[in-house]
């Protein structure tokens, strides 16, 4: 099977996971552009998971979660993704700890209750040198002022700890994935400049830091999507084609499962802040669940052949 060939099904997932069905009022037209300046080479769910898949018999850190006034139990973008690609990996034979604010910790338990696995949801993580890896999965990190901040130039109150294990992480050569859709989000670091020119609100917040949303915070492969969620999908689905397992991508009701449970925990639509809503970053859950299964599609057509001769 040639290259081209293989690469094939990673590249409609990273396709896919680039889609933009935000409804109106949030930004648009952007994810396209910040994954184009992101990529060097192969598809990026391939890069990620190809670093992932060499974990086996490692431990993995998946580090989410945003706690403020407006999302006491966090958004569903980031632990709903987390929890998927922590299960995945478990499959694999590779331990995970889900890290995120103590807050969101009976989120992800829930999650986990309905997506069934044994990962663990930690609010502290190990000691660096215990991980093999690390992925960041819609997690704000800081700008040039030490200042996070929401898409809409808010500044939000944050602990900078996993600003910190990140770049701790980098500096010790472990392999560090950041996955975001906004570019505020720990990974975008590693295109700061060209990110700031593409973000609206990258150069200037409007909040008294004046120094734009954009993190400084970089990780070794950063993977810009419309929903951080599809980025932790299309990641899982990676590590189906590598693992040469069609089965491994779960069916698109679990992820719905997941969705709903995590709403029924108190997590909130990240598109509308509104309780109650089954949705991700304002996209339906009738939507999210498609997009889950076209991807699950591609992992299983992969290893299909056809029987046609002419």
């Amino acid at each position: 099977m040639t290259e081209a060939r293989q690469l094939e099904p990673f590249e409609n997932l990273d396709r896919l996971a680039t889609i933009e069905m935000r409804p109106q009022g949030l930004p648009a037209g952007v994810v396209r552009k910040l994954y184009d300046a992101a990529r060097s080479n192969n598809p990026l769910s391939h890069e990620a998971a190809s670093i992932l898949a060499g974990c086996a018999g490692g431990r993995v850190a998946i580090v989410t979660g945003i706690v403020f006034e407006s999302l006491p139990r966090g958004e569903v973008d980031g632990p709903l993704g987390a929890a998927f690609l922590a299960r995945t990996l478990e499959q694999l034979g590779v331990a995970a700890d889900v890290w995120v604010p103590a807050e969101i910790v009976p989120v992800v338990e829930a999650i986990r209750g309905a997506i069934g696995g044994e990962y663990a949801a930690i609010e502290e993580p190990r000691t660096p040198s215990d991980y093999a890896a690390a992925v960041t999965v819609e997690k704000l990190g800081r700008n040039p002022s030490g200042v996070a901040h929401s898409i809409f130039g808010a500044p939000v109150a944050q602990e900078f700890a996993a600003d910190d294990f990140i770049e701790e992480l980098n500096r010790a050569g472990r392999p560090t994935v950041g996955i975001g859709d906004g570019g505020n989000e720990i990974g975008f670091g590693a295109m700061f400049d060209e990110a700031r020119g593409l973000v609206p609100r990258g150069r200037d917040c409007g909040c008294p830091c004046g120094e734009g949303i954009i993190t400084t915070t970089a990780t070794q492969v950063l993977f810009p999507v419309a929903v951080s969620n599809y980025g932790a999908y299309a990641i899982a689905a990676g590590l189906a084609l590598l693992a040469e397992r069609p089965d491994l991508f779960p069916e698109p009701e679990l992820v719905a499962d997941g969705l709903r449970a995590a709403v029924d925990a108190g997590c909130l639509d990240g598109g509308s802040f509104q309780p109650e809503v089954y949705a991700d970053d304002g996209v339906p859950i009738d939507g999210v669940a498609a997009i889950a299964m076209l991807m699950r599609t591609i992992v299983q057509q992969h290893f299909r052949t056809s029987p046609r001769k002419a």
